[in-house]
Protein backbone atom coordinates (compact mmCIF):
# COMPACT_ATOMS: atom_id res chain seq x y z
CA UNK A 1 0.00 0.00 0.00
CA UNK A 2 2.81 2.37 0.92
CA UNK A 3 4.68 1.58 -2.31
CA UNK A 4 1.57 2.27 -4.44
CA UNK A 5 1.02 5.59 -2.67
CA UNK A 6 4.64 6.58 -3.16
CA UNK A 7 4.63 5.68 -6.87
CA UNK A 8 1.40 7.59 -7.40
CA UNK A 9 2.89 10.64 -5.71
CA UNK A 10 6.00 10.35 -7.82
CA UNK A 11 3.96 10.14 -11.01
CA UNK A 12 2.00 13.29 -10.15
CA UNK A 13 5.19 15.09 -9.19
CA UNK A 14 6.83 14.10 -12.49
CA UNK A 15 3.99 15.61 -14.47
CA UNK A 16 3.84 18.70 -12.25
CA UNK A 17 7.57 19.37 -12.53
CA UNK A 18 7.15 20.23 -16.19
CA UNK A 19 4.81 23.12 -15.39
CA UNK A 20 6.36 26.59 -15.09
CA UNK A 21 5.76 28.49 -11.86
CA UNK A 22 3.45 31.23 -13.11
CA UNK A 23 -0.24 31.98 -12.86
CA UNK A 24 -2.66 31.29 -15.68
CA UNK A 25 -5.51 33.70 -16.40
CA UNK A 26 -8.03 31.67 -14.40
CA UNK A 27 -8.82 33.07 -10.98
CA UNK A 28 -11.18 32.39 -8.11
CA UNK A 29 -14.15 34.83 -7.86
CA UNK A 30 -13.46 38.08 -6.04
CA UNK A 31 -16.01 37.28 -3.32
CA UNK A 32 -14.95 33.65 -2.77
CA UNK A 33 -11.90 32.41 -0.88
CA UNK A 34 -10.53 28.93 -1.71
CA UNK A 35 -8.09 27.05 0.50
CA UNK A 36 -6.28 23.84 -0.49
CA UNK A 37 -5.64 21.65 2.54
CA UNK A 38 -5.35 18.09 3.81
CA UNK A 39 -8.55 16.86 5.47
CA UNK A 40 -7.31 13.34 6.21
CA UNK A 41 -7.51 13.72 10.01
CA UNK A 42 -10.72 15.79 10.03
CA UNK A 43 -13.53 13.59 11.37
CA UNK A 44 -16.07 16.36 11.84
CA UNK A 45 -16.67 19.96 12.89
CA UNK A 46 -17.95 19.63 16.44
CA UNK A 47 -15.89 22.21 18.38
CA UNK A 48 -15.87 20.04 21.50
CA UNK A 49 -14.43 17.09 19.58
CA UNK A 50 -12.35 18.38 16.64
CA UNK A 51 -8.74 19.02 17.56
CA UNK A 52 -6.65 19.29 14.36
CA UNK A 53 -5.13 22.45 12.91
CA UNK A 54 -7.47 22.46 9.91
CA UNK A 55 -10.51 21.88 12.11
CA UNK A 56 -9.53 24.65 14.53
CA UNK A 57 -9.31 27.17 11.69
CA UNK A 58 -12.82 26.22 10.56
CA UNK A 59 -14.21 26.38 14.09
CA UNK A 60 -12.69 29.83 14.65
CA UNK A 61 -14.93 31.08 11.86
CA UNK A 62 -18.12 29.13 12.58
CA UNK A 63 -18.08 29.89 16.31
CA UNK A 64 -17.20 32.63 18.78
CA UNK A 65 -15.44 32.28 22.13
CA UNK A 66 -15.49 34.43 25.23
CA UNK A 67 -12.11 35.97 24.35
CA UNK A 68 -9.55 35.69 21.57
CA UNK A 69 -5.94 36.61 20.73
CA UNK A 70 -4.72 38.65 17.81
CA UNK A 71 -2.01 36.66 15.96
CA UNK A 72 0.63 39.30 16.72
CA UNK A 73 -0.26 39.72 20.40
CA UNK A 74 -0.56 36.49 22.36
CA UNK A 75 -0.05 38.16 25.73
CA UNK A 76 -3.25 40.18 25.86
CA UNK A 77 -6.68 38.53 25.32
CA UNK A 78 -9.28 40.60 23.50
CA UNK A 79 -13.06 40.68 24.04
CA UNK A 80 -15.18 38.56 21.72
CA UNK A 81 -18.49 37.29 23.13
CA UNK A 82 -17.41 38.62 26.52
CA UNK A 83 -17.19 42.41 26.46
CA UNK A 84 -15.32 42.56 29.78
CA UNK A 85 -14.20 40.39 32.69
CA UNK A 86 -12.96 40.65 36.23
CA UNK A 87 -10.83 38.33 38.36
CA UNK A 88 -11.51 38.08 42.08
CA UNK A 89 -8.87 39.03 44.66
CA UNK A 90 -8.19 35.37 45.45
CA UNK A 91 -7.64 34.62 41.73
CA UNK A 92 -10.28 31.90 41.57
CA UNK A 93 -13.43 33.56 40.22
CA UNK A 94 -13.74 35.04 36.73
CA UNK A 95 -16.83 37.14 35.97
CA UNK A 96 -17.62 37.70 32.29
CA UNK A 97 -20.15 40.14 30.84
CA UNK A 98 -21.71 38.68 27.69
CA UNK A 99 -22.19 40.82 24.61
CA UNK A 100 -25.81 41.83 24.06
CA UNK A 101 -27.63 41.36 20.75
CA UNK A 102 -25.58 38.44 19.40
CA UNK A 103 -27.45 35.87 17.32
CA UNK A 104 -26.61 32.31 16.43
CA UNK A 105 -26.88 31.27 12.79
CA UNK A 106 -30.23 29.70 13.68
CA UNK A 107 -31.58 33.09 14.76
CA UNK A 108 -31.58 32.13 18.44
CA UNK A 109 -30.15 34.78 20.78
CA UNK A 110 -26.80 34.02 22.43
CA UNK A 111 -26.88 34.39 26.22
CA UNK A 112 -24.74 33.50 29.20
CA UNK A 113 -26.80 30.30 29.50
CA UNK A 114 -25.43 29.15 26.13
CA UNK A 115 -21.89 29.88 27.30
CA UNK A 116 -22.53 27.96 30.51
CA UNK A 117 -23.98 24.93 28.70
CA UNK A 118 -21.20 24.93 26.10
CA UNK A 119 -18.42 24.72 28.69
CA UNK A 120 -20.38 22.06 30.59
CA UNK A 121 -20.71 20.10 27.34
CA UNK A 122 -16.98 20.38 26.62
CA UNK A 123 -16.08 18.91 30.01
CA UNK A 124 -18.79 16.25 30.07
CA UNK A 125 -17.99 14.89 26.60
CA UNK A 126 -14.42 14.50 27.79
CA UNK A 127 -12.90 14.36 24.30
CA UNK A 128 -9.49 15.76 23.32
CA UNK A 129 -10.40 19.49 23.49
CA UNK A 130 -11.75 18.96 27.04
CA UNK A 131 -8.18 19.28 28.29
CA UNK A 132 -8.63 23.06 27.92
CA UNK A 133 -10.75 22.97 31.08
CA UNK A 134 -10.11 19.57 32.64
CA UNK A 135 -6.44 20.38 33.24
CA UNK A 136 -7.56 23.10 35.68
CA UNK A 137 -9.60 20.68 37.79
CA UNK A 138 -13.02 20.85 36.10
CA UNK A 139 -14.80 17.53 35.69
CA UNK A 140 -18.33 16.17 35.28
CA UNK A 141 -18.88 16.20 39.06
CA UNK A 142 -18.15 19.89 39.64
CA UNK A 143 -18.52 21.76 36.36
CA UNK A 144 -22.21 22.62 36.82
CA UNK A 145 -21.45 24.19 40.20
CA UNK A 146 -18.30 26.01 39.17
CA UNK A 147 -19.41 27.37 35.77
CA UNK A 148 -22.78 29.07 35.91
CA UNK A 149 -24.81 31.91 34.39
CA UNK A 150 -26.17 34.26 37.02
CA UNK A 151 -28.27 36.23 34.55
CA UNK A 152 -28.62 36.37 30.72
CA UNK A 153 -25.50 38.54 30.37
CA UNK A 154 -23.27 37.30 33.21
CA UNK A 155 -21.16 34.14 33.39
CA UNK A 156 -19.15 33.07 36.44
CA UNK A 157 -16.25 30.64 36.17
CA UNK A 158 -14.77 29.51 39.47
CA UNK A 159 -11.60 27.42 39.32
CA UNK A 160 -11.19 24.60 41.87
CA UNK A 161 -7.65 25.82 42.63
CA UNK A 162 -5.66 29.01 42.08
CA UNK A 163 -3.81 29.06 38.77
CA UNK A 164 -1.97 31.79 36.92
CA UNK A 165 -4.99 33.69 35.59
CA UNK A 166 -3.44 34.18 32.13
CA UNK A 167 -3.60 30.40 31.64
CA UNK A 168 -7.36 30.35 32.26
CA UNK A 169 -8.01 33.20 29.82
CA UNK A 170 -5.76 31.60 27.20
CA UNK A 171 -7.65 28.33 27.52
CA UNK A 172 -10.97 30.11 27.02
CA UNK A 173 -9.61 31.59 23.77
CA UNK A 174 -9.10 28.15 22.24
CA UNK A 175 -11.45 26.66 19.63
CA UNK A 176 -12.41 23.98 22.16
CA UNK A 177 -14.17 26.62 24.25
CA UNK A 178 -16.46 27.69 21.41
CA UNK A 179 -19.95 28.82 22.37
CA UNK A 180 -22.66 26.50 21.03
CA UNK A 181 -26.34 27.17 20.32
CA UNK A 182 -27.78 25.21 23.25
CA UNK A 183 -31.38 25.20 21.99
CA UNK A 184 -30.42 23.93 18.52
CA UNK A 185 -27.98 21.28 19.79
CA UNK A 186 -30.46 19.87 22.29
CA UNK A 187 -33.20 19.77 19.65
CA UNK A 188 -30.93 17.41 17.65
CA UNK A 189 -29.92 15.28 20.64
CA UNK A 190 -29.85 11.51 20.17
CA UNK A 191 -29.62 9.17 23.15
CA UNK A 192 -28.18 11.88 25.38
CA UNK A 193 -25.29 12.80 23.04
CA UNK A 194 -25.89 16.56 23.48
CA UNK A 195 -26.14 16.95 19.71
CA UNK A 196 -22.77 15.33 19.00
CA UNK A 197 -23.96 13.24 16.04
CA UNK A 198 -25.70 16.24 14.49
CA UNK A 199 -22.69 18.53 14.91
CA UNK A 200 -20.28 16.24 13.08
CA UNK A 201 -21.39 17.88 9.82
CA UNK A 202 -23.47 20.86 10.96
CA UNK A 203 -22.75 24.01 12.90
CA UNK A 204 -24.50 25.57 15.87
CA UNK A 205 -22.40 28.70 16.09
CA UNK A 206 -22.54 32.47 15.94
CA UNK A 207 -19.31 33.12 14.03
CA UNK A 208 -18.77 35.22 10.89
CA UNK A 209 -19.44 32.19 8.66
CA UNK A 210 -22.10 29.48 8.72
CA UNK A 211 -21.52 25.95 7.46
CA UNK A 212 -23.11 25.23 4.11
CA UNK A 213 -21.80 21.69 3.57
CA UNK A 214 -19.06 19.35 4.74
CA UNK A 215 -17.94 16.13 3.08
CA UNK A 216 -15.04 14.40 4.84
CA UNK A 217 -11.89 14.06 2.73
CA UNK A 218 -13.49 16.16 0.01
CA UNK A 219 -14.94 19.62 0.56
CA UNK A 220 -16.12 22.18 3.09
CA UNK A 221 -18.17 25.25 2.17
CA UNK A 222 -19.08 28.12 4.50
CA UNK A 223 -21.16 31.19 3.73
CA UNK A 224 -20.82 34.67 5.21
CA UNK A 225 -23.24 35.27 8.10
CA UNK A 226 -24.90 38.55 7.16
CA UNK A 227 -26.12 39.21 10.72
CA UNK A 228 -22.72 38.74 12.36
CA UNK A 229 -22.39 41.12 15.31
CA UNK A 230 -19.04 42.43 14.08
CA UNK A 231 -20.12 43.06 10.49
CA UNK A 232 -20.67 40.97 7.37
CA UNK A 233 -17.42 39.44 6.02
CA UNK A 234 -16.11 40.59 2.63
CA UNK A 235 -15.91 37.02 1.35
CA UNK A 236 -19.35 35.72 0.43
CA UNK A 237 -18.12 32.14 0.58
CA UNK A 238 -15.08 30.19 1.78
CA UNK A 239 -14.25 26.80 0.31
CA UNK A 240 -11.74 24.30 1.68
CA UNK A 241 -10.73 21.55 -0.76
CA UNK A 242 -9.04 18.30 0.17
CA UNK A 243 -5.71 18.13 -1.70
CA UNK A 244 -3.19 16.03 0.23
CA UNK A 245 -0.59 16.03 -2.58
CA UNK A 246 1.83 18.97 -2.70
CA UNK A 247 2.12 18.78 -6.49
CA UNK A 248 -1.65 19.07 -6.90
CA UNK A 249 -1.84 22.06 -4.56
CA UNK A 250 0.98 23.74 -6.48
CA UNK A 251 -0.73 23.27 -9.84
CA UNK A 252 -4.01 24.59 -8.49
CA UNK A 253 -2.33 27.66 -6.98
CA UNK A 254 -0.45 28.32 -10.23
CA UNK A 255 -3.70 28.10 -12.18
CA UNK A 256 -5.49 30.45 -9.80
CA UNK A 257 -8.00 27.76 -8.83
CA UNK A 258 -7.11 28.16 -5.15
CA UNK A 259 -6.04 31.22 -3.17
CA UNK A 260 -4.03 29.45 -0.47
CA UNK A 261 -1.98 26.23 -0.42
CA UNK A 262 -1.26 24.84 3.03
CA UNK A 263 0.68 21.61 2.47
CA UNK A 264 3.41 22.30 -0.08
CA UNK A 265 6.73 20.49 -0.08
CA UNK A 266 9.93 22.41 0.54
CA UNK A 267 10.76 22.04 -3.17
CA UNK A 268 7.48 23.59 -4.27
CA UNK A 269 7.72 26.35 -1.66
CA UNK A 270 11.23 27.18 -2.85
CA UNK A 271 9.98 27.50 -6.44
CA UNK A 272 7.24 29.90 -5.42
CA UNK A 273 9.59 31.88 -3.20
CA UNK A 274 12.11 32.18 -6.03
CA UNK A 275 9.45 33.28 -8.53
CA UNK A 276 8.02 35.81 -6.06
CA UNK A 277 4.43 35.45 -7.28
CA UNK A 278 2.95 34.27 -3.98
CA UNK A 279 3.54 35.21 -0.37
CA UNK A 280 5.21 32.51 1.74
CA UNK A 281 3.80 32.81 5.24
CA UNK A 282 5.72 31.13 8.08
CA UNK A 283 3.75 30.89 11.31
CA UNK A 284 5.18 29.57 14.62
CA UNK A 285 3.20 26.46 15.50
CA UNK A 286 3.69 26.07 19.29
CA UNK A 287 4.62 22.44 18.89
CA UNK A 288 7.26 20.02 17.70
CA UNK A 289 7.92 17.17 15.33
CA UNK A 290 8.25 14.19 17.64
CA UNK A 291 8.97 10.48 17.65
CA UNK A 292 6.74 8.73 20.21
CA UNK A 293 8.18 5.46 21.51
CA UNK A 294 5.57 3.22 23.13
CA UNK A 295 6.70 2.49 26.69
CA UNK A 296 4.51 -0.60 26.86
CA UNK A 297 7.05 -2.18 24.52
CA UNK A 298 9.90 -3.95 26.28
CA UNK A 299 12.51 -2.80 23.77
CA UNK A 300 11.36 0.78 23.26
CA UNK A 301 11.05 1.35 27.00
CA UNK A 302 14.79 0.91 27.57
CA UNK A 303 16.44 4.31 28.22
CA UNK A 304 19.38 3.50 25.94
CA UNK A 305 17.01 2.82 23.04
CA UNK A 306 15.19 6.10 23.62
CA UNK A 307 18.55 7.87 23.69
CA UNK A 308 19.73 6.06 20.54
CA UNK A 309 16.87 7.53 18.50
CA UNK A 310 18.16 11.02 19.28
CA UNK A 311 21.40 10.10 17.48
CA UNK A 312 19.58 8.76 14.39
CA UNK A 313 18.10 12.09 13.29
CA UNK A 314 20.03 14.05 10.66
CA UNK A 315 19.35 17.44 12.21
CA UNK A 316 21.70 19.41 9.95
CA UNK A 317 20.77 17.65 6.73
CA UNK A 318 17.03 17.96 7.35
CA UNK A 319 17.40 21.65 8.28
CA UNK A 320 18.87 22.37 4.86
CA UNK A 321 16.38 20.30 2.87
CA UNK A 322 13.06 18.80 3.92
CA UNK A 323 12.55 20.96 7.02
CA UNK A 324 13.78 24.22 5.49
CA UNK A 325 10.28 25.69 5.62
CA UNK A 326 8.55 23.41 8.10
CA UNK A 327 10.68 23.58 11.20
CA UNK A 328 13.49 25.12 13.20
CA UNK A 329 15.88 22.62 14.76
CA UNK A 330 15.19 22.42 18.49
CA UNK A 331 15.80 19.47 20.80
CA UNK A 332 14.01 20.95 23.83
CA UNK A 333 10.27 21.45 24.35
CA UNK A 334 9.61 25.17 24.81
CA UNK A 335 9.13 27.08 21.54
CA UNK A 336 10.81 30.32 20.57
CA UNK A 337 9.38 33.43 22.20
CA UNK A 338 8.01 31.75 25.32
CA UNK A 339 9.48 31.87 28.85
CA UNK A 340 12.12 29.24 29.58
CA UNK A 341 13.56 28.76 26.07
CA UNK A 342 16.89 26.91 26.06
CA UNK A 343 19.11 26.95 22.97
CA UNK A 344 21.13 23.85 23.86
CA UNK A 345 21.26 21.24 21.10
CA UNK A 346 23.80 18.57 22.10
CA UNK A 347 22.58 15.84 19.73
CA UNK A 348 23.67 15.21 16.16
CA UNK A 349 23.52 12.33 13.70
CA UNK A 350 25.90 9.70 15.09
CA UNK A 351 25.14 6.15 14.00
CA UNK A 352 28.08 4.68 15.90
CA UNK A 353 26.90 6.30 19.14
CA UNK A 354 23.44 4.87 18.53
CA UNK A 355 24.89 1.39 17.94
CA UNK A 356 26.86 1.62 21.19
CA UNK A 357 23.69 2.55 23.11
CA UNK A 358 21.81 -0.37 21.58
CA UNK A 359 24.60 -2.75 22.59
CA UNK A 360 24.46 -1.34 26.11
CA UNK A 361 20.74 -2.14 26.11
CA UNK A 362 21.48 -5.74 25.10
CA UNK A 363 20.37 -5.17 21.51
CA UNK A 364 23.62 -5.36 19.57
CA UNK A 365 21.84 -7.29 16.80
CA UNK A 366 19.20 -4.56 16.47
CA UNK A 367 15.44 -5.04 16.22
CA UNK A 368 12.44 -4.39 13.96
CA UNK A 369 9.47 -2.10 14.67
CA UNK A 370 6.65 -0.43 12.80
CA UNK A 371 6.67 3.34 12.51
CA UNK A 372 3.29 4.97 11.84
CA UNK A 373 2.98 8.46 10.38
CA UNK A 374 0.41 10.74 8.73
CA UNK A 375 0.30 11.26 4.99
CA UNK A 376 1.57 14.44 3.39
CA UNK A 377 4.69 16.53 3.55
CA UNK A 378 7.11 16.58 5.31
CA UNK A 379 6.31 13.42 7.29
CA UNK A 380 7.23 10.79 4.73
CA UNK A 381 10.47 12.46 3.65
CA UNK A 382 11.53 12.89 7.29
CA UNK A 383 10.62 9.29 8.12
CA UNK A 384 12.58 7.99 5.13
CA UNK A 385 15.68 9.78 6.43
CA UNK A 386 15.15 8.28 9.90
CA UNK A 387 14.54 4.84 8.39
CA UNK A 388 17.83 4.95 6.45
CA UNK A 389 19.86 6.04 9.49
CA UNK A 390 18.17 3.50 11.75
CA UNK A 391 18.99 0.70 9.31
CA UNK A 392 22.69 1.56 9.58
CA UNK A 393 22.40 1.05 13.36
CA UNK A 394 20.57 -2.28 12.97
CA UNK A 395 17.01 -1.03 13.47
CA UNK A 396 14.55 -2.03 10.76
CA UNK A 397 11.63 0.42 10.57
CA UNK A 398 8.54 -0.53 8.59
CA UNK A 399 6.91 2.77 7.57
CA UNK A 400 3.12 2.80 7.52
CA UNK A 401 1.52 5.97 6.13
CA UNK A 402 -2.11 6.87 6.79
CA UNK A 403 -4.57 7.98 9.44
CA UNK A 404 -3.17 6.20 12.49
CA UNK A 405 -3.99 8.89 15.03
CA UNK A 406 -6.73 6.70 16.50
CA UNK A 407 -4.26 3.86 16.94
CA UNK A 408 -1.83 6.22 18.68
CA UNK A 409 -4.64 7.43 20.95
CA UNK A 410 -5.28 3.79 21.86
CA UNK A 411 -1.58 3.37 22.76
CA UNK A 412 -1.15 0.51 20.29
CA UNK A 413 1.51 1.95 17.95
CA UNK A 414 5.14 0.83 18.24
CA UNK A 415 6.51 4.14 17.06
CA UNK A 416 4.45 7.15 15.99
CA UNK A 417 5.99 10.06 14.12
CA UNK A 418 4.00 13.27 13.82
CA UNK A 419 3.94 16.86 14.97
CA UNK A 420 2.16 18.47 17.87
CA UNK A 421 0.54 21.87 18.11
CA UNK A 422 -0.97 23.57 21.12
CA UNK A 423 -3.85 26.02 21.29
CA UNK A 424 -2.55 27.60 24.51
CA UNK A 425 0.20 30.19 23.86
CA UNK A 426 2.12 29.33 27.02
CA UNK A 427 4.88 26.83 27.93
CA UNK A 428 2.42 25.02 30.17
CA UNK A 429 0.47 23.63 27.24
CA UNK A 430 3.52 21.86 25.80
CA UNK A 431 4.88 20.70 29.15
CA UNK A 432 1.45 19.48 30.21
CA UNK A 433 1.37 17.23 27.15
CA UNK A 434 5.02 16.13 26.89
CA UNK A 435 6.07 16.04 30.55
CA UNK A 436 2.92 15.22 32.55
CA UNK A 437 1.12 11.94 33.03
CA UNK A 438 -0.37 11.70 36.48
CA UNK A 439 -2.47 8.66 35.55
CA UNK A 440 -0.81 6.15 33.22
CA UNK A 441 -3.74 3.75 33.21
CA UNK A 442 -5.50 2.94 29.93
CA UNK A 443 -8.67 4.76 31.00
CA UNK A 444 -7.03 7.96 32.27
CA UNK A 445 -9.20 11.11 31.93
CA UNK A 446 -6.47 13.22 30.27
CA UNK A 447 -5.86 10.82 27.40
CA UNK A 448 -5.03 13.68 25.03
CA UNK A 449 -1.56 14.07 26.57
CA UNK A 450 1.26 12.87 24.34
CA UNK A 451 3.11 11.39 27.34
CA UNK A 452 0.02 9.30 28.16
CA UNK A 453 -0.40 8.16 24.56
CA UNK A 454 3.23 7.01 24.69
CA UNK A 455 2.53 5.26 28.04
CA UNK A 456 5.47 7.18 29.53
CA UNK A 457 5.45 7.27 33.32
CA UNK A 458 7.02 10.73 33.59
CA UNK A 459 9.31 11.29 36.61
CA UNK A 460 7.25 12.70 39.47
CA UNK A 461 9.66 15.56 40.18
CA UNK A 462 9.24 16.79 36.63
CA UNK A 463 5.45 16.64 36.87
CA UNK A 464 5.51 18.52 40.18
CA UNK A 465 7.52 21.31 38.57
CA UNK A 466 5.04 21.57 35.69
CA UNK A 467 2.24 22.15 38.21
CA UNK A 468 4.33 24.58 40.26
CA UNK A 469 5.03 26.73 37.22
CA UNK A 470 1.34 26.81 36.29
CA UNK A 471 0.47 28.12 39.76
CA UNK A 472 3.35 30.62 39.92
CA UNK A 473 2.24 34.25 39.54
CA UNK A 474 5.72 35.82 39.49
CA UNK A 475 6.89 35.99 35.86
CA UNK A 476 10.62 35.82 36.64
CA UNK A 477 10.29 32.80 38.89
CA UNK A 478 8.02 31.12 36.39
CA UNK A 479 10.59 31.52 33.60
CA UNK A 480 13.27 30.04 35.87
CA UNK A 481 11.15 26.94 36.53
CA UNK A 482 10.49 26.47 32.83
CA UNK A 483 14.17 26.84 31.96
CA UNK A 484 15.04 24.14 34.48
CA UNK A 485 12.31 21.85 33.16
CA UNK A 486 13.50 22.36 29.62
CA UNK A 487 17.04 21.30 30.49
CA UNK A 488 15.84 18.33 32.53
CA UNK A 489 13.71 17.07 29.65
CA UNK A 490 16.64 17.42 27.25
CA UNK A 491 18.81 15.09 29.30
CA UNK A 492 16.32 12.51 30.63
CA UNK A 493 16.04 10.26 27.54
CA UNK A 494 12.31 10.98 27.12
CA UNK A 495 9.84 8.73 25.33
CA UNK A 496 8.94 11.69 23.11
CA UNK A 497 11.98 12.60 21.05
CA UNK A 498 11.80 16.18 19.73
CA UNK A 499 13.79 17.38 16.75
CA UNK A 500 12.25 20.45 15.10
CA UNK A 501 10.09 23.25 16.40
CA UNK A 502 7.01 23.34 14.24
CA UNK A 503 6.39 26.02 11.62
CA UNK A 504 3.11 26.16 9.71
CA UNK A 505 3.65 27.35 6.16
CA UNK A 506 1.04 28.78 3.83
CA UNK A 507 1.51 29.95 0.25
CA UNK A 508 -0.92 32.84 -0.24
CA UNK A 509 -1.86 34.29 -3.64
CA UNK A 510 -0.93 37.92 -4.19
CA UNK A 511 -4.59 38.93 -4.71
CA UNK A 512 -5.33 38.03 -1.08
CA UNK A 513 -5.03 40.45 1.83
CA UNK A 514 -5.83 39.94 5.49
CA UNK A 515 -5.31 36.18 5.68
CA UNK A 516 -2.87 35.89 8.59
CA UNK A 517 -1.92 32.52 10.02
CA UNK A 518 -2.44 32.22 13.76
CA UNK A 519 0.06 30.44 16.06
CA UNK A 520 -2.85 28.85 17.96
CA UNK A 521 -4.58 27.80 14.70
CA UNK A 522 -7.60 30.13 14.96
CA UNK A 523 -6.93 31.89 11.65
CA UNK A 524 -9.77 34.22 10.67
CA UNK A 525 -11.54 34.50 7.33
CA UNK A 526 -13.59 37.61 8.06
CA UNK A 527 -10.46 39.76 7.74
CA UNK A 528 -9.82 38.55 4.16
CA UNK A 529 -10.23 40.76 1.11
CA UNK A 530 -9.19 40.19 -2.50
CA UNK A 531 -7.92 42.61 -5.14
Amino acid sequence: MLRRQFLASAAIAAVASAAPVKFALAATPEDQFVIATNMTTMRGVDPHEANQIESCEILANLYDRLVYFEPDNLAEPKPQIATSWEVSADGKTFTFKIRDGVQFHSGNPLTAKDAEWSLHRLVKLGLSPAIDLRQWGFDETNVETLIRATDPQTLLIETPEVWNHSLILASLASSGCSIVDRELALSKEQNGDMGRNFMQAADAGSGPFSLRSFRPNDLLMADAFKDYWNGTPAMRRVIMRHMPESSVQRLQLEAGDVDVATRLSSTDLAKFESAGNVAIQKVPGFGFYYIALNQKDDILSRPQVREAFRYLIDYDGLSKSIMRYYGVMRQTIIPTGLPGVVDEAPYKLDVEKAKALLAEAGLADGFAKTCYLPSGTPYFEFAQSLQANAAKAGIKLDLQVGDYLGKFRERTTDIYFARSGERLPDPHSILQSYASNSDNSDDAPLSGLLAWRSAWDVPKDMQDQVLAAARETDATRRAEIYSGLNKEYLHCSPALVTSFERIDVKAVGKRVSGYTGHPTWVTRWDTVTKA
